[in-house]
């Protein structure tokens, strides 16, 4: 059964949306609510905020709390006020203005691709994937690209950026001096899966053209790639890892030449440590190259980046807030306390009566992924799964399969949960809530994209209150469709009983595929060693591959190697001893004499090389004097 959040009356029976079954949580509610009014009566609170206040009410989600930064004096506002504009004219100095037009003031204007005067095998390869209308990131984007400028750019999830910063690249690309094959452009991504998409993307809206792609990803041959870059392809597809690993030991490519680079998802490639690994690629492709950044969020991280490798950049934001669809029904499924373990049972029945097609099921952990993909295969549910434990030919069929609609349910970690695009993804069901709202957002972007429907479905427990109220709060702010889905327990009970008594066959197929993996694991350590056997002289001549570390790697490889030559208490940090008066003293006279303020005291070896050579002058001296006698 659902129920829609709008009845009100219905809702209040839930104490997980309403918090009426919860004494200490009801209590909080109504000291936050004569707070508000306290807040009222001293007129405190803008009127904004009580209609915010009064919405919380109505929405079931908890009531605003106020931060204590917010009671500030005057004089501190005044401070504050004074640092944002200083921090407003250096953002002002730093970046490039845009250039506003009529058809970029307006995000909602729909506008034509061939409004943008491209070439007739850019809008060919547009019109052969179905690209008709830009939207609103690529109207900004793609007049900007073209005239080389950087670019920082900010969009929501399924907004098209991948052919913002493709369809300027390839335009520019056909005028490209055709004597001499030369990589003139980078694309760098944070994951395999996201750079194989961007390939599949570009080359399909190059199909018209003669431009060559190469993709360098983990999970395929170094020799392949390094053979594919001795043709010295057109762009260069790539995640940071493998870009370095190419850069520092293939001798056949050189970075000399690039003249663009794109970092998508940013903030992502960030996040998962890549820090070191941008830095390095930034500090040695050619600074006279265009730069052009995505990202989904811009942290402190992400603008020191921006600094660094970016030249008088244009801010270009489309619909950069983060929120969901407005195509998109979420639903949410209670799970109530005690429960717990019968969440298994939710999702089957879920899946077997409700969401029957194209539904991508997220879970927290890879090896509940692949227990659940065993259970559906016994139950007669054709399945995939997606996650890190799988090489890269596994996630890439697994996607395909998927995508071809040859399996109907897609099992996956949040590896996919972020910049995967597969169209017609007509349900998201949650296995477990997020850890965090933004987390919630990016799963759920996995639908509803491009002005399609879409719906999420979450099956929630108490712990996670928090993350669903987060969510409840923003749909409804936004006008989305939020809705209570009701499962009778019973039916919920039946499906557990029965995942429960496919234990052992679960059992029997997890040893079976223990074995398998054990087996294929010695047969590719027989293969190696009758290779190094083989071909010793070919091994042997090759140059030695050099590895990127980054500073906290070294750091730690220079504390291993103190611990091995001079015993682990050589690593102890030295103890901070406080200075006697005597050493500080010293110090400060040296201080003196260094700034030219004090005269030079003798020390003790030069008062006694004074000493000694007034000696050698008074033996002197007399020496003499005998002689003259």
């Amino acid at each position: 059964m659902l129920v829609d959040f709008e009845d009100d009356e219905l809702l209040a029976d839930d104490g997980f949306w309403m918090g009426a079954d919860n004494e200490d949580e009801s209590g909080s509610e109504a000291e936050d609510e004569s707070a508000d009014s306290e807040g009222e009566e001293n007129g405190e609170n803008d009127a904004e905020g009580n209609d915010d206040e009064a919405a919380s009410d109505n929405d079931s989600v908890a009531t605003p709390v106020g931060h204590p930064e917010d009671d500030v004096s005057d004089n501190e506002s005044e401070v504050e006020s004074e640092v944002d504009e200083v921090e407003q004219e250096k953002r002002k100095a730093f970046f490039a203005p845009e250039e506003q037009t009529k058809e970029q003031s307006s995000d909602t204007a729909k506008r034509s691709f061939q409004e943008f005067n491209l070439s007739r095998p850019i809008l060919r390869g547009l019109a052969s994937v179905g690209f008709t209308n830009a939207t609103p990131i690529q109207r900004k984007t793609i007049p900007v690209a073209l005239l080389g400028k950087d670019i920082v750019g900010s969009a929501v999830t399924g907004s098209g950026k991948t052919a913002a910063f493709v369809v300027p690249i390839l335009e520019r690309l056909l005028f490209r001096p055709r004597k001499v094959p030369t990589s003139r452009v980078a694309i760098l991504m944070p994951t395999r899966e996201l750079a194989v998409q961007c390939y599949n993307v570009a080359t399909k809206l190059a199909t018209h053209t003669d431009i060559t792609f190469c993709q360098l990803v983990g999970g395929f041959s170094l020799r392949e790639q390094e053979n594919i870059l001795k043709r010295r392809p057109d762009v260069i597809i790539a995640t940071p890892g493998r870009f370095i690993d190419h850069m520092r030991n293939s001798a056949s490519f050189t970075v000399d030449t690039l003249e663009i680079l794109v970092l998508d998802e940013a903030d992502r490639m960030l996040e998962d440590g890549f820090a070191d690994e941008l830095n390095e690629i930034l500090t040695t492709i050619p600074k006279s190259r265009q730069t052009m950044l995505f990202s989904a969020t811009m942290t402190d991280s992400v603008d020191k980046l921006i600094r660094v490798g970016l030249n008088r950049p244009v801010r270009l934001m489309a619909d950069s807030k983060k929120h969901t669809s407005g195509t998109l029904v979420q639903e949410f499924v209670r799970l109530r306390p005690g429960r717990e373990d019968k969440r298994l049972g939710y999702l089957l029945h879920l899946c077997k009566e409700i969401y029957m097609s194209r539904v991508i099921i997220f879970f927290r952990q890879k090896k509940e992924a692949h227990r659940v993909r065993i259970i559906f295969g016994l139950l007669g549910l054709k399945a995939a799964e997606l996650h890190g434990s799988m090489s890269q030919e596994q996630r890439i069929k697994s996607v395909e399969n998927f995508r071809e609609g040859n399996v109907a349910f897609l099992l996956a970690t949040d590896l996919a949960s972020r910049g995967l695009d597969i169209k017609g993804v007509e349900t998201v069901i949650n296995y477990e809530a997020p850890q965090s709202h933004e987390i919630y957002l990016h799963r759920v972007g996995r639908t509803a994209r491009a002005g399609r429907t879409g719906r999420a479905c979450t099956i929630a427990a108490e712990p996670d209150r928090k993350v669903v109220k987060a969510a409840v709060k923003a749909g409804k702010a936004q006008g989305a469709k939020i809705a209570s889905r009701v499962v009778d327990p019973a039916i919920a009970d039946d499906w557990a009983a029965k995942a429960e008594e496919l234990g052992g066959e679960i059992e029997e197929i997890l040893q079976e595929e223990k074995a398998e993996k054990q087996l294929a694991q010695m047969e590719m350590q027989v293969n190696k060693g009758e290779n190094l056997i083989k071909h010793e002289a070919e091994i042997m001549s090759r140059p030695k591959r050099t590895w990127f570390e980054t500073e906290r790697q070294k750091r730690e490889a220079q504390k291993l190697g103190a611990a091995a030559l001079n015993g682990p208490d050589a690593v102890k940090p030295k103890e901070k001893k406080k200075l006697s008066n005597k050493d500080k003293k010293r110090m400060d006279d040296i201080r003196e004499r260094l700034e030219g303020k004090g005269g030079w005291k003798k020390g003790k070896t030069e008062r006694e090389d004074q000493k000694m050579g007034k000696a050698n002058k008074k033996d002197k001296k007399k020496n003499q004097k005998k002689g003259k006698k």
